[in-house]
């Protein structure tokens, strides 16, 4: 007897709405390749009393034959309710933007895009042979610029949506995260996903889960992971956040520990390569045009790496972090996700496009992620006309607005705990959610003895 059928069992089974077909995924989950991205896209809850994964699979992994041949050997069974109808109106209008080339990639733009980093490192390297503190600085400055444009584009590439050639994509990431920020691109990928589950919520999302370092909620230091607590590194997060979290702390962690060691056990060696240029070509590079020893050349590089951090992880803070938290066991559809908690910022602004990669249009990536970047500034049109229809809310903001929003929040929040401190019964009972989550987390891992 199918188990998910079975009275009883169902508490005890995971399972999972694809259309109009729930799906067992129980004896799948620690099969997954993507890791446990499966359980935190676990979230939306239809009228079946089942988790409606409809957009994140078709978003994850609706391009992918293994992912549908996968699905397809699942245990599965009809549902009995139709989807809620302002899903089946997202799906129409989805396949309406698809119709209308809104998916298709340009091979010229990703091209472009690639001419104009390596323009970017050259010129960076001009500045540094014109020697002097402005051509150093200046070189610093600009090759902080390369790392960031790197970072966008190997965003994207870890999307699949430069080329829509997914292997092609997952090259272009290696190389521009590597050479270019020193970092992984699976690293990233596992990590960005979570959040592109759930954003902003408690628990899932890893861009929250941030403390001692900074804390973008009110109970941020409660129901995050225990870690150390200083009042006064929270009266001043504010002006941390920038110059000494994101351009040196992350930076250093990532660098040093957390990327090359998933490098090494994915043995990614192609990635390890990259990874490995960027501490010894680049620093060779500026000390063969500047005349400065190995050790001078390697300290600008880290300190265009401080640059390249600053300019991103601010950039990439000012769609989200202010906005509303969802808690562990709230339930969002994707759409909600999506329009409740991320922003756009400027979408019609060509510059603000530019600086920001293309992630002025977050409430769109989050929506589709395998959109190609550069499309949806006027995607964006059409979204505000959806959500008009449909008596739903779109937020856009303008850019310097998001920022003074993100360090508003960041202000109010240590404000708060170096008034408050913390609150040791919500962090009790937060540790004992933890720990019923992480429960039912090893009872998936260990099903094939549950119901035998």
């Amino acid at each position: 007897e199918y188990m998910g059928e079975a009275s009883g069992h169902l508490a005890r089974r995971m399972e999972v709405r694809i259309e109009d077909t729930i799906y067992d995924i129980t004896d799948f989950v620690h099969k997954h390749p993507g890791g446990n991205i499966i359980i935190y896209a676990n979230s939306f809850t239809d009228k079946d009393g089942v988790n409606d994964a409809t957009e994140a699979f078709k978003e994850f992994h609706g391009r992918s034959p293994v992912a549908q041949k996968f699905l397809a050997s699942l245990p599965q069974r009809p549902a009995t309710t139709k989807r809620d109808q302002i899903m089946i109106e997202f799906q129409k209008w989805r396949a309406q933007l698809e119709k209308e080339g809104f998916f298709d990639p340009s091979p010229l733009h990703v091209a472009l895009r690639l001419v104009e980093v390596f323009v970017i490192f050259c010129l960076g390297l001009v500045c540094f042979w014109m020697g002097g503190f402005s051509g150093l600085s200046l070189g610093v400055v600009i090759h902080g610029l390369f790392g960031g444009r790197c970072g966008w584009i190997q965003h994207e590439g870890g999307h699949g949506s430069l080329t829509g050639n997914l292997s092609l994509d997952k090259n272009i990431q290696r190389i521009t995260i590597g050479f270019g920020l020193g970092s992984c691109g699976s690293m990233w990928n596992s990590m960005h996903e979570k959040h592109h589950a759930t954003p902003q919520k408690i628990g899932y999302d890893l861009d929250l889960d941030t403390t001692p370092l900074v804390s973008f909620f009110n109970t941020a230091v409660e129901d995050n992971r225990p870690r150390g607590f200083s009042r006064l590194w929270s009266k001043f997060q504010h002006f941390t956040f920038l110059p000494v979290t994101s351009g040196l702390f992350v930076m250093a962690f990532w660098l040093f520990f957390l990327h090359p060691r998933k490098a090494i056990r994915d043995r990614d060696f192609v990635q390890l390569f990259c990874m490995i240029l960027a501490h010894t070509l680049r620093p060779y590079l500026i000390a063969s045009v500047t005349g400065l020893s190995f050790p001078v050349a390697y300290a600008l590089m880290w300190a265009s790496m401080w640059v390249s951090g600053v300019y991103l992880f601010g950039h990439f803070s000012t769609s989200h972090t202010h906005k509303a938290v969802v808690g562990r066991e709230q339930t969002k559809n994707w759409l909600d996700f999506a329009l409740d908690h991320t922003v756009d910022i400027n979408p019609e602004n060509p510059f603000i496009n530019w600086i920001m990669g293309y992630l002025n249009c977050q409430v769109l990536h989050h929506l589709f992620p395998h959109m190609p970047q550069y499309k949806q500034p006027a995607a964006s049109r059409k979204l505000v006309q959806f959500c008009k229809d449909h008596g739903l809310t779109y937020e856009i903001v303008g850019y310097y607005e998001a920022w003074r929003r993100t360090f508003a929040n960041l202000k109010e929040v240590g404000e708060h705990y170096y008034q408050n401190g913390v609150d040791k019964k919500r962090m009790a009972l937060a540790k004992e959610d933890v720990g019923s989550i992480m429960k039912r987390m090893k009872q998936a891992r260990t099903n094939k003895a549950v119901g035998a």
